[in-house]
């Protein structure tokens, strides 16, 4: 759902679309030849909504880009175009944030509130409608099925359509039904540019199976401008709403996109020729690497780079270079220090991507570390026994994402590492996998002479256990204990993990809450036991004061 492809219909052919009176077919040509160019602005807005009891946040980014499509050849039989896409994004910018309705956005630092995106270059062979010809891999997962969707928005319809006549079409998506109408809409005011053909696109998408309780689409719709000359696509608006429900958390989303034509232009026949034999190089090297020859593809890249360093593809070659650099290291066993190396970077940006709430970075680097563990699993099985405590740090950092028979044995040895750095890792390791372990060997930890170790612990007590556990009752102690704690991550992963697992109206809880409360002078801090006292007393404030009513009320004032 990240990024949505506009696709826009380049060569000669002609769509009959119903005339607005008469019954006379108004016809919609595209006369677009080899070598045309044209630019749009593309902007983009993304407001994700979190809601988990008395706890709320908003998050609202940005992104603009520019995407140039340049048609290289046409071809009659069958009928189809071969297109190339280059997306440069500007980067993605947070420009609002808010917690529990407060403004948040100034607490962000300015490092965090940018994210780069490499340019995109991409190539595409397509009908007359701006179909793929090839038949694209049904969806396992929902954000593909979103982003078949969106792209169903965006291709030509396939029939005559009017004002009176709309055109409907179903389809599965695999995890989805889809089901598209598309009509016409009355004849825009005369502008400067071509005149145009506007339609107007809606869609149910409808989620099966595990998916169906847990995400509603409740908005998919686009309004899309033609250029009657057959020159291509003039603009478009579009939304999408959903809602996704994960446990007591409910995520609200909404998207907004526009695109418009900014420019237009054609290659001379030399630069579109050389275009071409660039284009059949670069598919070549992609070729190499799906069939996992990243070697090849690594060198086909450097060789175009090294014969077009300015060209306008050539930042998007480099993005991709890079991407199949790493790619060939995670495929295949690296050396220990390498190996060191990119764990210590991938945890790095796993932090920085979760300190951001960047979801889908974050899963992408998963995703990359499952890879790297799997094909490194002896060196890294081997570097949790290393007496060096940085590498058995690295090591168990590593195993969280290794799936492997040995792994939670390693990782129940690492537990009561000598060092208080491996054991807090440790923690934070059986809590991504979530990962069991006894009540007693959890105490002891939440009782560590480390502060890192006992937030590691309490942030594992909340993925182990839920409200009304033995465990949870067992820990709940500790875990006020850990209010304590002169680490601010300690104090938030305790006021977290006893809002999920103490009782409702638990008086000593909320009494430990309120302690740290008074103590607390972190802002943040403070409104998180607030949150956590709401939760377990259905009390609200933006104070101590109803929370120290309620505890006298229930005798929990003193004591």
């Amino acid at each position: 759902m990240h990024r949505m492809l506009t696709l826009v219909l380049t060569f000669a052919a002609t769509v009959a679309v119903a005339a607005p009176a008469g019954g006379q077919a108004e016809p919609l040509r595209y006369a677009v030849t080899p070598g045309a160019r044209r630019v749009f602005d593309r902007s983009t807005q993304t407001e994700v909504q979190v809601r988990s009891g008395e706890k709320s946040s908003r998050r609202v980014t940005a992104v603009s880009a520019r995407r140039e499509l340049l048609v290289v050849e046409t071809k009659d039989d069958p009928p189809q175009m071969r297109v190339v896409s280059l997306e440069t994004p500007s980067g993605e910018r947070l420009v609002a944030y808010e917690e529990n309705g407060e403004d948040q956005l100034g607490q962000v630092p300015a490092t965090q509130r940018f994210r780069p995106m490499p340019p995109l270059l991409a190539a595409h062979r397509r009908d007359l409608t701006g179909r793929p010809l090839e038949t694209p891999l049904q969806p396992e997962q929902p954000m593909q099925a979103i982003d078949r969707a969106i792209a169903e928005l965006q291709y030509m319809p396939e029939k005559p359509v009017g004002p009176d006549a709309p055109v409907t079409r179903q389809l599965n998506l695999g995890v989805a039904r889809l089901a598209v109408e598309t009509q016409r809409l009355a004849a825009p005011a005369a502008t400067d540019g071509p005149a145009a053909v506007v339609f107007q696109t809606t869609a149910r998408l409808t989620f099966e199976g595990d998916f169906a309780n847990r995400i509603t689409v409740t908005r998919l719709e686009a309004r899309t401008a033609w250029a009657k000359d057959g020159s291509g696509l003039l603009s478009q608006r579009g939304t999408l709403v959903l809602e996704e429900k994960a446990g007591e958390a409910t995520q609200h989303l909404t998207r907004t996109w526009e695109e418009r034509l900014a420019e237009t232009g054609r290659l001379a026949p030399a630069a579109l020729a050389k275009a071409k034999a660039n284009l059949e190089a670069l598919e070549k090297a992609m070729a190499d690497a799906r069939a996992g020859n990243f070697d090849a593809a690594v060198a086909a890249l450097q060789q175009y780079l090294d014969g077009n360093p300015d060209g306008a593809w050539a930042p998007a070659v480099r993005s991709l270079h890079a991407a199949l650099a790493q790619q060939r290291l995670i495929g295949q066993p690296v050396k220990p220090a390498r190996l060191r190396l990119m764990l210590r970077d991938l945890q790095t940006s796993r932090d920085r991507a979760g300190a951001s709430g960047q979801r889908d970075r974050l899963a992408q680097i998963d995703r990359t570390l499952r890879q790297l563990a799997r094909v490194n699993a002896k060196q890294i099985l081997m570097d949790a026994a290393d007496p060096d405590p940085v590498v058995r740090d690295l090591a168990a950092f590593a195993l969280a994402f290794l799936d492997d028979t040995q792994t939670p044995e390693r990782l129940r040895a690492l537990i009561g590492d000598p060092s208080g750095q491996v054991r807090g890792t440790t923690l934070v390791s059986l809590a991504i996998r979530g990962d069991a372990v006894e009540t007693d060997v959890l105490l002891k930890r939440l009782a560590d002479e480390e502060a890192r170790v006992r937030g590691a612990a309490a942030l594992l007590a909340s993925r182990i256990y839920k409200r009304g556990d033995a465990g949870a009752q067992a820990v709940l102690p500790a875990l006020c204990d850990a209010l304590d704690a002169e680490l601010p991550w300690t104090r938030t992963n305790a006021a977290s993990a006893l809002a999920q697992l103490a009782p409702k109206d638990s008086v000593p809880v909320v009494r430990a809450l309120a302690a740290a409360h008074e103590k607390e002078s972190d802002d943040r801090l403070k409104q998180l036991y607030r949150a956590a006292m709401t939760q377990l007393t259905g009390v609200e404030g933006d104070s101590l004061v109803p929370y120290q009513a309620w505890l006298k009320k229930h005798g929990g004032a003193n004591g």
